[in-house]
């Protein structure tokens, strides 16, 4: 089975070698490279790119700059892979990344994404830039996201929803909508709880430059798209809410049997 790694490029060239020598010493062999250059300015990156046209290991397309989301589309237009794999220029994976999530996927039709956390290297003192991955659940993937774009995903999957929304209000947010259409599908997420990619933190990163305005929009596009779903859920909690204020004894046992009993989430 082959595995299409879809990476964008932006003036990252400084990283781009490193983040391809991560790829050549994968375990996972049946691969095929795709970068996507999305309108790089920088000398040096377009240097780095012109070296590397040659290469028989990858596929260069080169496109206007519209953002990570139009050039990820770009990339697994002109892929052939049945899972596609997204890594950002500028990070790297582990050498057994792709093996375990692609046995993940192997050995469960029904699993549509695979995902790990990451290890964070590069700058410090950005703590903001950081986030912690766990077990999926549609409640928690609502309330923000915390799947780096660094997955692997049946190519059906990503067909099925449509790919992704390009709009602008969404650069830098573009996988979290992703998520949130295929968490609404019949789809099913697996999380590997390992340090399976690096995430080089860099305060000049597009998510470290997002501004409270920019997030604003963002938001208020997302509503926009999945209103019905985040009031859904907003209705079962304030429901749930109601009725602990009213009897928090009884909702406080409940709990405990939904937990230690069922072993199930109360809100699904």
């Amino acid at each position: 089975m082959l595995i299409s790694i879809i990476i964008p490029c932006f003036n990252s060239g400084k990283f781009l070698l490193e983040t391809l020598d991560s790829c050549y010493k994968s375990s996972f062999e049946n691969y095929e490279l795709v970068i996507i250059n999305d309108g790089s300015t920088d000398d040096f990156t377009l240097k780095i790119l012109d070296n590397l046209k040659n290469n028989s290991k990858l596929r260069i397309f080169n496109k206007p700059n519209g953002g990570p989301a139009s050039a990820r589309n770009l990339g697994i237009k002109n892929s052939f892979g049945e899972f596609i794999f997204f890594l950002d220029s500028d990070n790297k994976i582990q050498s057994d990344y792709l093996v375990k999530a692609f046995k993940v996927l192997e050995s469960n039709p029904s699993v549509g994404v695979v995902y790990s956390s990451p290890f964070f290297f590069g700058e410090t003192g950005s703590s903001e830039l950081r986030f912690k991955s766990h077990e999926f659940s549609m409640n928690s993937i609502l309330a923000g996201n915390y799947i780096d774009m660094c997955t692997l995903i049946r190519r059906s999957v990503f067909d099925e929803v449509g790919g992704f929304d390009e709009h602008s209000d969404l650069i830098g947010w573009e996988d979290w909508d992703l998520w949130i259409r295929v968490a609404q599908t019949k789809w099913l997420f697996h999380y590997l709880d390992e340090e399976l990619f690096d995430y080089r933190v860099r305060k000049d990163s597009l998510m470290g430059r997002a501004i409270e305005l920019k997030k604003e929009k963002m938001l208020r596009y997302l509503g926009s798209k999945h209103g019905f779903t985040f009031h859904h859920k907003y209705r079962q909690y304030f429901r749930v809410l109601e009725n602990i204020q009213r009897n928090p004894f009884r909702y406080f046992l409940r709990i405990l049997i939904y937990k230690y009993i069922l072993r199930k989430p109360l809100i699904n």
